[in-house]
């Protein structure tokens, strides 16, 4: 340590005065109480007084014996000839109140108590290696130098990015451990553990889980509270974690939750200026395409050749707003961390893409590149699609989400139209198969033709509905009936009974009385092409109404 640190932890922790500080950049290896007999002084020692008045003589033979300091236990104010007198001799002078014990002094510098010192030389070790031009890399080496231990810095949505890539990086990718989805690990047995470092006048805690994968076991600590700007993994393997290393692991998660936290800032920063942009676009306000073209390439994505649109969408976002009752800053996190999600999920399938929040969803879109040929794009969409809700599952765990996919536009100047096509996709797509749905444009068939009729004149559709499946879905609420049912699994089956009754495990004279009752309170014969094609949009229109039966389905008929 050097005088600096013990100057810094007699002001901080025990009410002392510096008011000369003296090299502060000098050893200090013990403290030594005055006594008289010769020797009592050694150097790099700091001399402990409680003389009245400090002399030349004394402050002489200190420097002379090599002390860096004088601890004095002195009440009251020292006179300005004294600390002229110890500048004079290259002393520091730190002031401590009498009422401070001998051995509270002395507790510094061993056992456990030692940790103090420790801690605020960890500290300011760290605090002067964060900012300016270092990386979170170089910070994260510095931590795992101090540690002695292997150590990996985890973002809220799962990235690696930062620490050791020789051992514990890849065994944690190995078995795809991520502290941000600690549900979704059913084969880990999760502890937690808080570890406790005894210092003076109180505790110091840093909270450690401890999984253990198999005969491996692995660490990590949250960084901040709350909702976590990130993760600390530490390798054990060398042994437990002592107290030195809980001192050491508290200053490197304060220190990291300022690094991240900036650059949490920087993304934010970047979200919006995106968000910004994707508003100007999808609502046809960017001017011209060149303008359009160059903004896309400022954030990194060219569209010169056009595009295709995803748009990611929680489901049913503000029943789950009424039933958590989350405040606004947690709602922007969840917002910002399924961002941050779809990003990383995106840029292992995709080099050219554009990314978006708007309000409850994230769009994307999705350029050409050499590794991604237009034709491509929609399939490897789906296989985005399908990837994104399965890491959001597992990393917001109470919430699904559904996604639309719009067509390929080759002409910049249809993004806007790619965007709409996409998000008749989702509704589409939400309206029929309900949560956890994906979509694409092309596959919605005649259902955006009916969406379209829905979205312009409603009551057209409405009165198109009572006309061919309201009776039928009426009649289901009211008794219980597998009329609907059993009427799409007859059309589905290209008017099969046979087929029919296999896959709803009834006998086809059932399926056929099913059948007669549905015309019977329609008027439609399902034996005529007419009737079964109005009978199927009318399903079509019911499914985009949301009109399906109430009342569950008893299997048996009235």
């Amino acid at each position: 340590m050097n005088l600096q640190d013990l100057s810094r932890v007699m002001v901080e922790e025990l009410g002392a005065l510096c008011p000369t500080p003296g090299d502060r950049m000098r050893p200090v290896r013990n403290l030594a109480v005055e006594e008289d007999i010769e020797g009592w002084l050694g150097p790099d020692e700091v001399a402990v007084t409680s003389r009245q008045e400090l002399d030349q003589a004394f402050l002489a033979g200190a420097a002379g014996a090599g002390a860096p300091a004088v601890l004095w236990r002195k009440g009251g104010e020292p006179t300005p000839e004294t600390l002229e007198r110890a500048e004079a001799c290259g002393l520091g002078v730190i002031l401590v109140p009498p009422a401070v014990p001998l051995r509270k002094l002395f507790s510094v510098f061993s056992g456990d108590e030692g940790l103090l010192l420790l801690s605020h030389g960890t500290g300011r070790t760290l605090l002067e290696s964060a900012g300016g031009g270092v990386t979170l890399e170089d910070l994260t080496g510095r931590i795992s130098e101090l540690l002695g231990r292997s150590v990996v810095v985890e973002d809220p949505v799962g990235r690696f990015i930062a620490g050791d890539g020789a051992t514990l990086r890849p065994a944690l990718e190995e078995l795809d451990l991520r502290a941000s989805k600690a549900t979704s690990i059913d084969e880990t047995r999760r502890e937690r553990r808080d570890r406790y470092a005894r210092l003076p006048d109180g505790y110091l805690s840093v909270p450690v889980e401890r999984w253990r994968v198999g005969d491996r076991e692995f660490f990590w600590t949250p960084v901040g509270a709350g909702a976590p700007a990130g993760y600390l993994w530490v390798d054990l393997d060398g042994g437990h974690l002592t107290p030195e290393d809980v001192v050491l692991l508290y200053w490197a998660r304060r220190v990291l939750e300022s690094e991240l936290g900036k650059e949490r800032i920087r993304l934010e920063t970047e979200l919006g200026v995106r968000g910004d942009f994707v508003d100007d676009l999808v609502n046809g306000h960017y001017g011209s395409v060149d303008l359009l073209l160059q903004r896309a390439r400022y954030l990194g994505a060219d569209l010169s050749e056009g595009g295709l649109v995803v748009v990611v969408d929680i489901d049913d976002f503000a029943r789950y707003l009424e039933r958590r009752k989350p405040k606004e800053p947690a709602i922007q996190e969840l917002k910002r961390r399924l961002a941050d999600a779809v990003r990383l999920q995106t840029r292992q399938l995709f080099s050219n893409f554009l990314l978006g929040p708007r309000s409850d969803n994230v769009i994307l879109f999705l350029g050409s590149s050499e590794s991604e040929r237009p034709e491509e794009l929609p399939e490897r969409a789906q296989l985005l699609a399908k990837a994104v809700q399965r890491y959001v599952k597992g990393l917001l765990p109470d919430l699904t989400i559904s996604v639309g996919i719009g067509r390929y536009k080759k002409d910049p100047a249809l993004l806007p139209d790619a965007y709409s096509e996409a998000g008749v996709a989702l509704e589409i797509g939400h309206r029929i198969h309900g949560p956890s749905s994906v979509s694409t444009f092309e596959g919605t068939g005649t259902y955006k033709l009916l969406f379209r009729v829905l979205q312009e004149n409603p009551e057209e559709l409405e009165a198109f509905y009572a006309e061919t499946l309201e009776p039928v879905v009426a009649y289901d609420s009211r008794y219980g009936t597998e009329l609907v049912q059993t009427m799409i699994t007859y059309l589905g089956n290209d008017a099969s009974t046979v087929r029919t009754a296999g896959d709803l495990f009834a006998h086809r004279h059932t399926i056929r009385y099913r059948l007669d009752r549905v015309g019977e309170l329609t008027g439609l014969d399902v034996d005529k092409s007419e009737d079964r094609e109005r009978l199927t949009l009318g399903i079509k229109a019911m499914q985009l109404l949301g009109r399906v039966p109430q009342r569950p389905s008893s299997f048996s008929d009235r």
